[in-house]
């Protein structure tokens, strides 16, 4: 196994809670390569950090250990969860963050941590990441722990409710998972290779429809369009302009895919498991 190390939380840069994590990793495994895919999934926004997960985890070599923590239950009875999807290997809260590389995944396996056996002997109930899921993410990517250490083997992770898509063959309700920088809103419809609908537009919550379907940012005419992003996912996206702030869409909102042909794969839209 590479010894690799990615880190992606929402701890931000402003305070020390990124540093400490970083510290806790090298201090369990020295040798690792540690690197950052983000500290900037908004605050207890377990939706985003699936998002990129699922978006940056691929990028990277076989072998690859992501250390993710977005854990508003922090200290509660919520599980760990190991998962090995396409020879990435995720340790994090079991709250949802593996939902979407989960169903795009093809070789998969999920295992709940046993706490209780990992539990070091000092333990804030406030700071499971830097003192327990750090930790264990840095012995495994070490190759001094085997994944299939970690626990009992489940069939799968914890999954999104909101994000599991509802309706037909003519059209798909979808929640925005996030605006990204640009303004650009990501949709919870995501593209596999089994699974490439065709879009005739999206149903905004006032009734308009968004129908200019384009392959780049810069075929859009007029404001805003929609396409399938580099993570796979339909995306409103504005050429120069903010699509969020221009349509007043948020992430949680509420939209209507509309499709020109039927999915074709999995009932309601849904890619099968």
């Amino acid at each position: 196994m590479a010894s690799i190390l990615t880190l992606l939380t929402d701890f931000g840069s402003a305070d020390g809670y990124a540093g400490a994590l970083l510290g806790a990793v090298i201090r369990a495994a020295p040798q690792l390569r540690v690197e950052t895919i983000t500290h900037g999934v908004p605050p207890g926004d377990v939706g985003a950090g699936s998002y990129w997960l699922a978006a940056s985890a691929p990028a990277f070599p076989d072998g690859t250990v992501h250390c993710v923590v977005v854990d508003p239950g922090v200290g509660t009875s919520r599980h760990l969860i190991a998962c090995v999807v396409d020879r990435q290997l995720v340790i994090a809260p079991d709250n949802g963050l593996l939902h979407f590389m989960w169903q795009r995944g093809h070789e998969r396996s999920a295992f709940r941590v046993d706490q209780q056996a990992f539990r070091p002997s000092s333990l804030s109930a406030t700071f499971h990441g830097r003192d327990l899921i750090g930790p264990l993410a840095a012995r495994v990517a070490a190759g001094s722990l085997e994944v299939e250490a970690l626990g009992p083997r489940i069939p799968s992770p914890q999954l999104i409710p909101d994000f599991v898509q509802e309706g037909d063959v003519t059209g798909t309700a979808a929640r925005v998972v996030l605006v990204d920088r640009f303004g650009n809103v990501v949709l919870a419809v995501a593209r596999t290779p089994w699974y490439s609908p065709v879009p005739a537009g999206v149903s905004l919550p006032g009734g308009r429809l968004i129908s200019q379907l384009v392959s780049t940012y810069s075929e859009i005419e007029g404001d805003v369009g929609v396409l399938w992003n580099s993570a796979g996912h339909l995306e409103l996206a504005g050429n120069r302009v903010n699509a969020a702030a221009s349509l007043n869409l948020h992430p949680g909102d509420r939209v209507r895919v509309l499709w020109a042909d039927p999915p074709g794969q999995g009932e309601s839209g849904i890619a099968p498991e």
